[in-house]
């Protein structure tokens, strides 16, 4: 698979090269925004890593150009470590997802994995939410793009009555923008409005930190994995 990398520090973009080729991709460089462009509108790249900050055309404008041309490209951006502000502004440029620099192999092969994840499921046109209920709890399951409000979800769950509370799953392949975020917030409001307590069962770290820092976890608490959520929540049940 090709992968567009841009970035301004040509050996960070040595280190990309080394590693995507070692990781079986097939990298293609850019040492700007602009000559990151140029290189995107004359290949099919279904994935971009773009670094943030860089002079002249920085990556918040070279995300921007490219959600305009082709929206289903998985954009993932590189920040600085703990900047969870500039992060959450380029998810709601609908960034899929962001590593920190100093990069390590092992975030970005799981940023990679998680953008594969999403490509696949778009390919085979699975929702990017569903809500199922286990053992009296609902179950709201999120492993795609979410970007856009979930409506019918939302009023599915506030006419749900007699359960254990709310459990939010978050998988590997997901993503999840601005929209997606206030979405998200929304129905934990609402569910805390009728008593139900909310779980959020995710373990990708980086949308951790973006969930504590939009104030998910003011009133949902939130777990690495399935089970841990699913047991707290039963165990809060009459």
């Amino acid at each position: 698979m090709d992968v567009l990398v841009i970035d301004d520090e040509r050996p960070t973009l040595a280190m990309f090269e080394l590693l995507l080729q070692a990781m079986g991709y097939n990298p293609v460089a850019a040492d700007s925004g602009e000559r990151g462009l140029e290189i995107f509108g004359l290949g099919d790249f279904p994935i971009v890593l773009t670094d943030i900050k860089m002079p002249g055309m920085d990556g918040m404008e070279v995300l921007s150009r490219i959600k305009l041309t082709r929206p289903t490209t998985e954009v993932i951006v590189i920040t600085g470590h703990g900047d969870v502000e500039l992060a959450l502004e380029a998810l709601n440029l609908k960034a899929a997802d962001f590593i920190d620099k100093p990069i390590s192999q092992e975030a970005l092969a799981n940023a990679l994995r998680r953008a594969e994840g999403r490509i696949a499921r778009r390919e085979h046109s699975n929702p990017p939410a569903v809500l199922r209920e286990t053992d009296g709890v609902s179950v709201l399951d999120i492993a795609g793009n979410l970007s856009t409000a979930m409506d019918s979800l939302a009023d599915e769950l506030a006419s749900a009555k007699d359960r254990a509370g709310l459990l939010i799953t978050v998988s590997e392949c997901a993503s999840i923008n601005g929209a997606g975020i206030e979405s998200l917030t929304a129905i934990i409001r609402d569910q805390a409005a009728l008593g139900q307590p909310v779980a959020i069962a995710c373990k990708p770290e980086n949308f951790r930190r973006v969930f504590e820092a939009a104030g998910l976890t003011n009133a949902a608490t939130l777990y690495e994995n399935e089970e841990d959520g699913l047991r707290a929540l039963l165990a809060k049940s009459p």
